[in-house]
């Protein structure tokens, strides 16, 4: 039984882009291990999903939010402890996807650990449960489409 101050927190970065342009897309690639990611939390109880205002990471979120009839809402990149503070108030299930250089930063400012990433590591999704004052993470991985 859940108790109403519990509520899991799951954070990852963009995954593959088409290049180091200043925007890009999600590469094929991307796009699929982004549709893997939906098939991975399809069933978690999802209510919200965060990400920076980027293409990559909002085209990251897309495949999740049709599945579950919701909007991906942005979030200021840098604003960690802001984020989390607002995200955690809800006390709702969400997603929240980064960057390789902040995704480590949020999840510690949620209360977990996480190593941090590094410039071609995709796939990395942490798991954060919050209960009360109690906090657990669990670093799971979101294949790539074979």
């Amino acid at each position: 039984m859940a108790f109403a101050d519990t509520y899991t927190l799951y954070f990852t970065r963009h995954m593959e882009k088409t290049d180091k342009k200043t925007d890009p897309e999600l590469s094929i690639a991307g796009q699929q291990r982004a549709h893997m990611l939906a098939q991975i939390l399809k069933n978690s109880d999802i209510e919200a999903i965060f990400s920076t205002n980027f293409k990559r990471t909002k085209q990251t979120g897309e495949a999740l939010a049709k599945h579950l009839g919701l909007s991906v809402q942005s979030y200021p990149s840098k604003d960690f402890d802001g984020i989390i503070a607002s995200i955690k108030g809800l006390k709702k299930n969400a997603l929240i996807i980064g960057h390789s250089n902040t995704v480590s930063e949020l999840v510690k400012a949620a209360g977990g650990t996480a190593k941090t990433l590094e410039e071609d590591d995709y796939g990395d999704l942490f798991q954060v449960v919050v209960n009360g004052d109690s906090v657990v993470t669990n670093r799971l991985y979101v294949p790539a489409v074979e």
